[in-house]
């Protein structure tokens, strides 16, 4: 993929609410935890995750397509003499972008929340440093799958249909399988399951009472190995059929 592709897909996105979406969702996730400051890193980690993350996610996603898939219907982007395997892999790489920030600014919020309810409160850190970026890391690689998949969503359905279908039914499965012997088998679940390994907190945002059943670290890496590999076929079966489907 080259990089100015990328660029010229970004600047499609400048001064949209596209970008105020990567900064909003963390913020409101943060702000509408911080007065429970005894479960305040807990909780909002959890809303995150299984709530507003999903939601961002899958809106990004749709309004980065939607963007040339208006009332041109992808007419401008067709007449100019560019790969459209390389237009869509860019949009792909745009959301990932986005994605990560999104997710480094809640990160960001989560700690300097938990550190100023520490000076206020004293109310000890519940997760720390290394473990924010740990689970930070799995949160954004076991979810990457979801990026081509959403931007064909928004393709073939609309963005509504596609948020609805992603962020709706597809975390409600995540929630309900994540705590049984499917969660392998159910992509939607990798995020929650992960987390219960790596900050200690299950589906519901309740702590985990016993770590023993923790995942060794081998099954952690295979989970986003999986999710890379996951997310490499997702892309490259969309961008070949963006690259063949007909204008219009």
């Amino acid at each position: 993929m080259e990089m100015a592709y990328i660029q010229a897909e970004n600047l499609k996105h400048k001064r949209t609410f596209t970008k105020t979406l990567m900064i909003l969702a963390p913020f409101v996730t943060a702000l509408m935890n911080f007065f429970a400051p005894l479960w305040f890193q807990l909780n909002s980690y959890n809303w995150w995750y299984i709530l507003l993350y999903p939601g961002f996610l899958t809106l990004t996603c749709a309004l980065i397509e939607q963007r040339d898939n208006g009332k041109l219907k992808y007419r401008a982007v067709a007449l100019l003499p560019v790969s459209q395997n390389k237009v869509w892999k860019a949009k792909i790489g745009v959301a990932g972008s986005y994605s990560c920030v999104g997710n480094f600014i809640f990160m960001a919020l989560n700690l300097l929340g938990g550190f100023a309810i520490l000076v206020i409160n004293q109310i000890p850190l519940t997760i720390g440093v290394g473990q924010a970026i740990a689970g930070t890391a799995c949160i954004v690689i076991a979810s990457l799958w979801e990026i081509p998949l959403c931007l064909w969503l928004s393709k073939k359905v609309g963005i509504f249909v596609a948020v609805i279908l992603n962020a709706g039914l597809g975390s409600v499965l995540g929630i309900f399988t994540a705590t049984t012997s499917l969660w392998m088998i159910c992509p939607y679940s990798w995020v929650p399951h992960l987390m219960i390994s790596v900050l200690g907190i299950l589906p519901n945002g309740e702590p985990v009472p016993d770590q023993s059943a923790a995942m060794a670290f081998w099954m952690i890496l295979l989970v986003l190995v999986t999710s890379l590999a996951w997310f490499a076929v997702l892309s490259f079966l969309t961008a070949r059929w963006f690259e063949k489907k007909e204008v219009g």
